[in-house]
């Protein structure tokens, strides 16, 4: 399932599939986003060892087992499982070569946020 059905009511207005995206999910949407590209290498504004240490602790990140993971999943409305598919997805069609001299941030944004 890609949907959460955890998530705090508090947070998600509305019910089924014409649910309402709220800021606080479209936030917490851009974090994975952003760990996204960490994790690719993409837009990173770091160089040398910091760069490299950036992108191994992104690629980290993305585990089921990791607590600050399934947060932020949760807040975001996703099922940690499905994002870690989307990642590795992601990762073995070499998204940071086919996306080369495109918005990847823009692309993953729309993708992620057509989720309700």
């Amino acid at each position: 399932m890609i949907r959460n059905g955890t998530t705090i009511p508090l947070w998600n207005t509305g019910q089924g599939e014409g649910k309402k995206i709220t800021p606080h999910i479209l936030l917490w949407r851009s974090v994975i986003v952003r760990a996204i590209m960490d994790a690719l290498d993409v837009d990173i504004h770091a160089w040398g060892k910091h760069r490299l240490q950036i992108v191994k602790n992104a690629n980290a990140w993305f585990n089921p087992n990791d607590e600050a993971f399934c947060e932020v999943c949760e807040h975001s409305d996703f099922e940690p499982t499905f994002i870690q598919k989307t990642f590795h997805k992601l990762k073995e069609a070499n998204t940071k070569k086919l996306f080369e001299h495109k918005n990847l941030n823009k692309f993953l944004t729309h993708y992620l946020c057509s989720f309700h």
